[in-house]
């Protein structure tokens, strides 16, 4: 009798598991090429990197570029860079755009077939976000939340000129997609969470919808109104805490880190914690995962095309002006010399937001400099 040589079996659950792996990690495929040609694409040439260097050193000094920005124009005249290309670069380091950033581009090629289910979610999420600017401004609760972080840990609120002030033609559109990582994977976290109620898989896809608006319509709200020169004072940790990077501080590491868990809780115990198709079958499941992240990606765009371009800068006002009101804070210059740090009054917060927020040379005279 002749012998079959042999074979290695792959059980059809372990076959299903690896493809799901794979689709998840499609994204990636697309994103890593993707970023090194955005690398390429805001320069890459010696001059390139010359203008770069000059640009970290005003950046490392603790200084606003508007402080240096003749002195930086004049810099890309002498090694030929247009302002075009001085605008990107100054972007990529003010706005950093990482892998992460680049996992929702193919949402660009799928938007034609997710438009409606995004809209469907998009267009109630508008009258929702003026709800929590009424709540969390004009009710002022968002002060209050404030008032309660800085007793409790005991910090000072002050302001620092913000680094992107005097920025070469400001890029709005790499500021948005800079914060989009967030807005996007609150819609995943969403939809992940809700998954473990026992309901049906079209229960499961509204109620993770309701969820998403409400999260993500809270949050943008919170973001644009801590996207301002206020600081929180650590004194006794020796730390300065901008208020914008605290917020995305305390959202980032645990959506972050909830979506490992329950993507990878979900893969590996998928049959275990629900019998119904779309979870139950690993391929399915990464299927669904990757149409809710291009959805919630679609969304959140319409989220930066509507609210942070238009009610964005009158929430961070508002706020700010509750701030001064309430604690008057003082503006201080934090800045690096020849391995020295110094943080310098300048004035009132309140007389810089008077003055437009915009430095002038005479206040570094005034502080010796």
């Amino acid at each position: 009798m002749v012998g079959f040589p042999p074979q290695v079996i792959v059980s059809a659950p372990l076959e299903s598991l690896i493809t799901a792996i794979l689709i998840l990690l499609s994204p990636i495929f697309f994103a890593i090429p993707l970023s090194l040609g955005w690398r390429w694409w805001s320069g890459v040439e010696p001059e390139h990197e010359h203008y770069r260097e000059k640009v970290r050193r005003v950046l490392d000094a603790g200084l606003p570029l508007s402080r240096y920005r003749k002195e930086l124009d004049a810099e890309a005249r002498i090694v030929n860079i247009d302002p075009e290309r001085q605008s990107r670069i100054e972007a990529d380091l003010l706005y950093p755009l990482k892998i992460k950033h680049f996992l929702l581009m193919p949402s660009l090629i799928v938007w034609p077939l997710l438009g409606i289910f995004a809209a469907i979610i998009a267009i109630p999420l508008m009258p929702i976000l003026r709800f929590f600017e009424w709540l969390l401004i004009e009710r002022r609760v968002l002060l209050r939340i404030a008032i309660i972080v800085q007793k409790i840990n005991r910090w000072e609120i002050i302001g620092i000129p913000r680094a992107e002030d005097g920025m070469k033609n400001p890029d709005r559109v790499l500021a948005s997609i800079n914060r989009l990582p967030i807005t996007v994977f609150l819609g995943l976290f969403a939809f992940l969470i809700v998954s473990y109620l026992p309901l049906d898989s079209n229960s499961i896809l509204i109620l993770s919808g309701l969820v998403y608006t409400i999260l993500v319509a809270f949050i943008s709200v919170l973001r644009a109104a801590t996207l301002s020169s206020m600081v929180f004072a650590d004194t006794g940790n020796r730390r300065l805490l901008p208020m914008g990077i605290y917020v995305e501080e305390m959202i980032g590491p645990w959506v972050g880190v909830g979506l490992i868990f329950l993507l990878s809780r979900q893969l590996f115990y998928g049959t275990e914690l629900r019998s119904d198709s779309m979870f139950g079958d690993p391929v399915l499941f990464s299927l669904t995962v990757l149409l809710v992240l291009y959805t919630a990606t679609i969304i959140g765009v319409a989220v930066e095309l509507s609210f942070f371009r238009s009610r964005a800068e009158h929430v961070r006002r508002s706020f700010q002006n509750q701030v001064i009101d309430r604690f008057d804070p003082t503006l201080y210059l934090f800045t690096r010399h020849l391995g020295s740090l110094r943080i310098s009054p300048l004035m009132s917060l309140e007389e810089w937001v008077d003055r437009g927020e915009t430095m002038q040379f005479t206040d570094l005279q005034d502080l010796g400099k």
